[in-house]
């Protein structure tokens, strides 16, 4: 049952001329729909919209606060009046969750052209203690401030910026998303395509991209599944990876990484005295790893029709090569229990101190 609500303040049609291109139209026009629902202090959203933003923070409030805005302009007016006249928003509001979600009618066409434009912006605010929030964008932008609610968020063709994401729940898929960034993640599942990303810190990421570009400054733990695309981790102690054409490059490497890829690029620029293991099966990829010189380490090396670049101070136990082939075993500094693996076919590999 819908609860009824405290307030619906406004629900105006008035000519708009304060968003951008205004110039460009010979009229404009807005509706706004304005309401605040009391809730639960646990309530859910659930927003589904295209053609515009959507924009979510938190208050100490135990109400959920609606703000849409749905401006259209056109040299034609019969085009404005009608568009708005077709786009509404559909609310269900319980004391558990609010959802709300675009209705565009289908007597005009949604396509923007030079001589029309329309979007529906929504702007709410949740009580701080909300169970989750869900969010479904298209051909538009998602906004959020810290959360502490499980999210589910789905964009495409838009851009995310995100506040802290401070759930064990997350879970965000994006495509065609440019520029969007999140200030940091607890633990979040990502599907990212035809997307880049920036992420200041995270403790546990398991991501599945394509052609996508992900940048991280701090991480705990990352599991990537990924072709097409860069993966750029300024730090990290934790990294598990499977993919193919990818450009990968590490700053501080301080615990585990393991590796398989072929047709790749991988850097690491610094392998701290904290590295634990680092393990990399490769094909037709390139890796360059500079270690830091009080790093003791074992090292293991397998090549297929490729070279070795290594430190002067190396130690080996075994040294085999042919035409076809070379195996390398040995230590650095002296016999610990830090292992650098690799196995690489028609790539060479580069180890030397930083």
């Amino acid at each position: 049952m819908k609860k009824h609500y405290k307030y619906l303040v406004l629900l105006l049609l008035l000519p708009y001329s304060m968003f951008s291109n205004e110039d460009k139209f010979a009229h404009s026009k807005q509706k706004n729909i304005k309401i605040t629902y009391l809730v639960n202090p646990d309530a859910s959203l659930a927003i589904t919209n295209s053609y515009g933003s959507i924009t979510v923070m938190t208050w100490d409030e135990d109400k959920v606060d609606l703000d849409v805005t749905i401006k259209a302009s056109s040299n034609n007016e019969n085009w404005v009046n009608q568009r708005i006249s077709d786009i509404n928003i559909d609310i269900n509001a319980l004391k558990s969750i609010v959802s709300a979600t675009t209705v565009i009618g289908s007597s005009s066409s949604t396509n923007s052209s030079s001589s029309s434009n329309f979007e529906i912006n929504y702007i709410i605010k949740i009580p701080k203690n909300s169970n989750n929030v869900t969010l479904n964008n298209k051909y538009g932008n998602i906004y959020t401030s810290e959360l502490s609610s499980s999210t589910n968020f789905f964009c495409k063709y838009g851009m995310l910026t995100l506040g802290k994401l401070n759930s064990a729940k997350n879970s965000i898929t994006m495509e065609y998303c440019d520029n969007s960034t999140i200030s940091f993640l607890n633990m979040a599942v990502i599907t990212a395509k035809y997307s880049n990303i920036t992420i200041g810190q995270l403790s546990k990421l398991d991501l599945i991209s394509e052609y996508t570009d992900i940048d991280i400054q701090e991480g705990k733990e990352v599991k990537y599944s990924s072709k097409y695309g860069s993966i750029d981790i300024d730090n990290i102690q934790d990294l598990d990876g499977l993919g193919n054409y990818l450009k990968v490059k590490i700053g501080n490497l301080n615990g585990n990484l393991n590796l398989n890829t072929k047709y790749s690029d991988i850097v690491i620029n610094n392998a701290s005295i904290k590295t634990n293991k680092i393990d990399i099966v490769s094909s037709y990829t390139n890796t360059r790893i500079l270690y830091d010189e009080n790093l003791a380490f074992n090292f293991d090396f397998y090549l297929k029709y490729a070279n070795l670049k290594y430190g002067t101070d190396f130690n080996f136990i075994n040294k085999e090569e042919t035409n076809t082939a070379k195996k390398y075993m040995g230590y650095y500094k002296k016999k610990a229990a830090t292992l650098i693996k690799i196995s690489s076919d028609f790539g060479n590999i580069t180890v030397i101190k930083k």
